[in-house]
């Protein structure tokens, strides 16, 4: 019994890191998809769309004219810096000002982070931890 009551607890422990992988994981990707929605969206309305996130919430918000959604990631998953990410009206990264730019945005949970990246000219890739 104490054989399998510590074979048991090392499953437990295993388990328990290989799910907050997975969320961390699934929330990298789960942002990089919703930043290629934003930039579609501008692109295909031709106006600027906005996704806002806020340091230690899971929370964000992806809006533009007359279009509002706020999503979620993952549970534990949480961005790391608080940061507005704007496309143009032809879904180019630019500042608040209209200036093309770059933008690399966060998420971490106890395993790590993971990171997205918006290139100037509009590409967006992920790395996860």
């Amino acid at each position: 019994m104490g054989v399998l009551a510590v074979v048991l607890a090392i499953a437990v422990n295993q388990w328990h890191d290989y799910t907050e992988w997975q969320r961390l994981r699934f929330g990298t990707v789960q942002v990089a998809t919703d930043l290629r929605e934003a930039q579609e969206r501008a692109r295909a309305e031709r106006r600027q769309y906005t996704v806002t996130f806020s340091n230690g919430s899971a929370a964000y918000a992806i809006v533009g004219p007359g279009y509002s959604e706020n999503a979620e990631m993952p549970a534990g998953v949480t961005s790391t810096a608080t940061q507005t990410v704007y496309f143009s009206a032809f879904g180019k990264p630019v500042t608040s000002g209209g200036a093309p730019t770059s933008y690399t945005i966060g998420v971490r949970n106890p395993k790590g982070t993971g990171t997205i990246s918006i290139t100037q000219a509009g590409g967006i890739t992920y790395t996860e931890p």
